[in-house]
């Protein structure tokens, strides 16, 4: 998936084309000159941006921490957020069946732009929205994709496009800006920079005549707290139990806040209690139909 959408946008639009068997000149010329300047633009984000790559159990916590930052409001605080890269792709664990969504978000000024693109075993799949967010105010622009696609009869409608990817966009955008904001929080997160690829496939790669990139990316994965935050997240069966069992040691939430200034802050998790604290095997998964099943 790094080098897939780098590569896709070098050659777009004519990968489309060449696809749908359109030839240019059957296209009006403004939707040309759109189609050109995206494919140069996104490739040019692509190249650019930083790639962080989530483990299972960080993306867990991420989309928990997602969802209350939803209940408590907090997104129209979002571009207040200054993310560690002014472009940032964000890949999850690919899903064991279905599309796999990877986020690109990049940073300009006060607004924070965020795109969803797909990739499974039969090919990409191309963003057609592009989400705009500057404070609680979200725009939605349509992607030269798209309209190429209704330039050609595609069937895709409007709330079909809406309804496949803002979800997974705001849910995207919601887990970038709170990493952002952990990552500032010692051993809330950890990360490792590692090349993208092995020796083993930069070999394989120079032998075939097609070497790979000079890329590295990010790896996340939670640290003491955020392991503590994940144990604290879990479900809680405390039917039955006695008070004396109740007041063990155990870890409380963190959560995300508003600070006097306006921003976003972070209370740390911690523990509560008495005694050595009890760990408990988690048998860590997400939804089967992944971060599209998430009620966002």
């Amino acid at each position: 998936m790094l080098t897939n959408f780098a590569g896709f946008y070098e050659c777009y639009p004519s990968n489309i084309l060449a696809l749908k068997r359109i030839r240019r000149e059957a296209l009006a010329p403004e939707l040309l000159e759109e189609l050109d300047f995206h494919g140069k633009r996104q490739s040019e984000i692509l190249h650019s941006a930083q790639v962080y790559v989530l483990d299972e159990p960080s993306q867990l916590m991420l989309q928990g921490l997602s969802a209350k930052m939803k209940e408590e409001g907090l997104d129209d605080m979002f571009s207040q957020v200054r993310l560690p890269f002014p472009a940032m792709q964000l890949t999850i664990p690919e899903p064991p069946e279905g599309m796999w969504p990877t986020g690109l978000i990049t940073q300009h000024e006060n607004a924070l732009y965020t795109q969803i693109l797909h990739e499974n075993w039969d090919g990409l799949l191309p963003n057609l929205l592009i989400f705009r967010s500057q404070g609680a105010k979200i725009d939605r622009f349509y992607s030269p994709t798209f309209k190429l696609a209704q330039a050609i009869g595609d069937t895709t409608t409007e709330d079909m496009v809406i309804e496949q990817e803002q979800p997974l966009a705001l849910l995207f955008l919601r887990m970038v800006v709170g990493m952002s904001i952990l990552l500032q929080h010692k051993a809330m997160l950890e990360t490792e920079e590692v090349p993208a690829f092995s020796r083993a496939e930069r070999r394989r790669a120079q032998k075939s005549g097609r070497p790979l990139p000079d890329m590295r990316i990010i790896k996340v994965r939670l640290g003491e707290l955020g392991k503590g935050q994940l144990q604290a997240m879990q479900p809680k069966d405390d039917g039955n139990q006695p008070e004396t069992t109740r007041r063990r040691a155990h870890w409380v939430q963190g959560h995300f806040m508003r600070n006097r200034a306006g921003g976003i802050s972070w209370r740390n998790p911690h523990l509560r209690g008495a005694g050595p604290v009890i760990l408990q095997e988690r048998h860590v998964s997400v939804a089967e139909d992944g971060p599209e099943g998430t009620d966002i």
